[in-house]
Protein backbone atom coordinates (compact mmCIF):
# COMPACT_ATOMS: atom_id res chain seq x y z
CA UNK A 1 0.00 0.00 0.00
CA UNK A 2 1.45 3.56 -1.04
CA UNK A 3 1.10 6.46 1.37
CA UNK A 4 -0.52 9.20 0.00
CA UNK A 5 1.73 12.82 1.17
CA UNK A 6 -0.82 15.66 1.57
CA UNK A 7 0.73 19.06 1.45
CA UNK A 8 -0.46 22.72 2.40
CA UNK A 9 1.47 25.88 0.60
CA UNK A 10 2.47 28.83 2.31
CA UNK A 11 4.46 31.96 1.63
CA UNK A 12 7.01 33.18 3.62
CA UNK A 13 9.02 36.53 3.49
CA UNK A 14 12.72 36.05 5.18
CA UNK A 15 16.31 35.13 5.02
CA UNK A 16 18.48 32.33 5.51
CA UNK A 17 21.18 32.95 8.84
CA UNK A 18 24.56 31.53 8.12
CA UNK A 19 27.20 29.82 5.61
CA UNK A 20 25.80 27.59 3.42
CA UNK A 21 28.12 25.02 4.57
CA UNK A 22 27.10 25.54 8.46
CA UNK A 23 24.72 22.76 9.79
CA UNK A 24 23.27 25.15 12.27
CA UNK A 25 22.09 27.51 9.73
CA UNK A 26 18.44 28.78 10.06
CA UNK A 27 15.42 30.71 7.76
CA UNK A 28 14.14 33.34 9.88
CA UNK A 29 11.13 34.90 8.26
CA UNK A 30 7.13 35.63 8.59
CA UNK A 31 4.38 34.42 6.78
CA UNK A 32 3.01 36.60 4.40
CA UNK A 33 0.34 34.01 2.44
CA UNK A 34 -1.06 30.76 4.22
CA UNK A 35 -4.70 29.07 4.55
CA UNK A 36 -3.15 27.60 7.73
CA UNK A 37 -5.13 28.02 10.90
CA UNK A 38 -2.35 27.20 13.42
CA UNK A 39 -0.29 29.54 10.84
CA UNK A 40 -1.83 33.09 10.67
CA UNK A 41 -0.24 36.01 8.41
CA UNK A 42 2.64 37.95 9.96
CA UNK A 43 3.43 35.24 12.16
CA UNK A 44 7.62 34.71 12.69
CA UNK A 45 9.03 31.20 11.47
CA UNK A 46 12.17 29.49 11.47
CA UNK A 47 13.13 26.87 9.29
CA UNK A 48 15.84 24.74 10.25
CA UNK A 49 17.56 21.24 9.33
CA UNK A 50 16.95 18.26 11.62
CA UNK A 51 19.38 15.50 11.22
CA UNK A 52 18.11 11.71 11.77
CA UNK A 53 21.59 11.76 14.06
CA UNK A 54 22.00 8.55 12.86
CA UNK A 55 24.03 6.53 10.54
CA UNK A 56 22.61 6.27 7.53
CA UNK A 57 22.71 4.60 4.22
CA UNK A 58 21.30 6.75 1.53
CA UNK A 59 21.33 10.68 1.51
CA UNK A 60 17.22 11.16 1.69
CA UNK A 61 17.43 9.82 5.54
CA UNK A 62 19.68 12.33 6.98
CA UNK A 63 17.06 14.19 7.67
CA UNK A 64 14.94 17.11 6.90
CA UNK A 65 13.67 20.57 7.24
CA UNK A 66 11.39 22.03 9.89
CA UNK A 67 9.29 24.91 9.97
CA UNK A 68 8.60 26.30 13.35
CA UNK A 69 6.15 28.88 14.96
CA UNK A 70 5.85 28.74 19.08
CA UNK A 71 4.98 25.62 19.58
CA UNK A 72 3.74 24.49 16.30
CA UNK A 73 6.16 22.14 14.04
CA UNK A 74 5.54 20.81 10.24
CA UNK A 75 8.47 19.18 7.81
CA UNK A 76 8.97 20.91 4.93
CA UNK A 77 8.72 18.80 1.46
CA UNK A 78 9.93 21.45 -0.70
CA UNK A 79 11.46 25.34 0.01
CA UNK A 80 11.93 27.22 -3.14
CA UNK A 81 12.21 30.85 -3.82
CA UNK A 82 9.15 31.80 -4.87
CA UNK A 83 8.56 32.40 -8.67
CA UNK A 84 8.29 35.91 -9.09
CA UNK A 85 11.60 35.83 -8.24
CA UNK A 86 12.30 34.06 -11.51
CA UNK A 87 14.89 35.98 -13.82
CA UNK A 88 16.62 37.29 -10.27
CA UNK A 89 19.90 36.44 -8.43
CA UNK A 90 19.04 32.99 -6.66
CA UNK A 91 21.56 34.02 -3.83
CA UNK A 92 20.11 32.71 -0.85
CA UNK A 93 22.35 35.04 1.09
CA UNK A 94 20.04 37.94 -0.13
CA UNK A 95 18.87 39.92 2.79
CA UNK A 96 15.59 39.09 2.36
CA UNK A 97 13.15 37.48 0.20
CA UNK A 98 10.12 35.80 -0.74
CA UNK A 99 9.94 31.97 -0.50
CA UNK A 100 7.28 28.85 -0.72
CA UNK A 101 7.20 26.25 1.32
CA UNK A 102 5.01 23.11 1.01
CA UNK A 103 4.36 21.61 4.53
CA UNK A 104 3.76 18.32 5.24
CA UNK A 105 -0.22 17.83 6.75
CA UNK A 106 0.38 16.00 10.15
Amino acid sequence: MTETRTTQTVGLSGAWQGEATDPQRTFQGEVVTSSLEALPVGTSVEVAFQSSGRRVTGPSEHGNYVLSAGAHHWTVARFTQHPSATGQSRDDRLPSGDWVAELVAH
